[in-house]
């Protein structure tokens, strides 16, 4: 919970132009912040028609208001930078993590996957699943990155045990140690073709034999 605090300050102390930390900020009458250089600069656009408006809600200003440094805020967010900034860096996702498939731009760590939506959820995203009631029956485990491909159509559950048998009895072992079964099973049927052809091509009554087949002549 903590977590998606500091998401949520970030979110608040950002200015709506830049979409970043609050820079020098400066708050309007109708209480919305910006960074000085972001509300001079949209207001830049307006001079010509001497209205100044509010990017946000659109309330207008006659005249051009005198912009003053809301020190308080600017505390804030340098105190947002040092600590919850540093936090928030732990929640995104690293290239041995799983990521959520919701998040757009830098992704966070996905805290659960569902077997039914096939996705992977961080703690915001995955929400609705907690509060709106048809996503309460899907089955919630821990973060998969081959979510789809390690699915057991018998049963609701990432498959971490290779079934051998169509779920009856549910003779198992580990995937890894079935992947290397087949691997070598394989390998002898390769090596056999290989052995068989080998014979055929030395043999020379089945080379004589092919040639007095009939069609063949000398």
């Amino acid at each position: 919970m903590a977590e998606k605090g500091v998401q949520l300050d970030r979110e608040t102390f950002s200015c709506s132009v830049c979409l970043d930390l609050l820079k020098d900020p400066v708050t309007l009458s109708c209480g919305h912040s910006y960074c000085t250089k972001c509300i001079k600069t949209h207001w830049d656009g307006e001079d010509e028609k001497r209205i100044y408006s509010c990017p946000q809600c659109r309330q207008t200003f006659t005249p051009r208001p005198v912009l003053m440094k809301n020190t308080m805020l600017a505390v804030l967010v340098e105190e947002l930078k040092k600590t919850g900034l540093q936090a928030a860096d732990h929640c995104y996702a690293g290239d041995e993590d799983v990521a959520c498939d919701v998040c757009t731009g830098r992704k966070l760590k996905a805290s659960k996957s569902c077997l039914v939506c096939l996705a992977s959820f961080c703690e915001k995203h995955l929400q609705p699943h907690y509060d709106s009631p048809p996503f309460q029956k899907h089955k919630l485990v821990e973060p998969s990155k081959k979510l789809q491909e390690n699915i057991c159509s018998g049963q609701d559950e990432v498959k971490k045990m290779f079934c051998r048998t169509e779920h009856k009895g549910h003779n198992t072992v580990s995937a890894a140690a079935e992947r290397m079964k087949k691997q070598k099973e394989l390998e002898v049927s390769r090596q056999n073709i290989q052995q068989r052809i080998q014979d055929r091509e030395k043999d020379p009554q089945h080379v004589e034999s092919h040639f007095k087949a009939p069609g063949h002549s000398k």
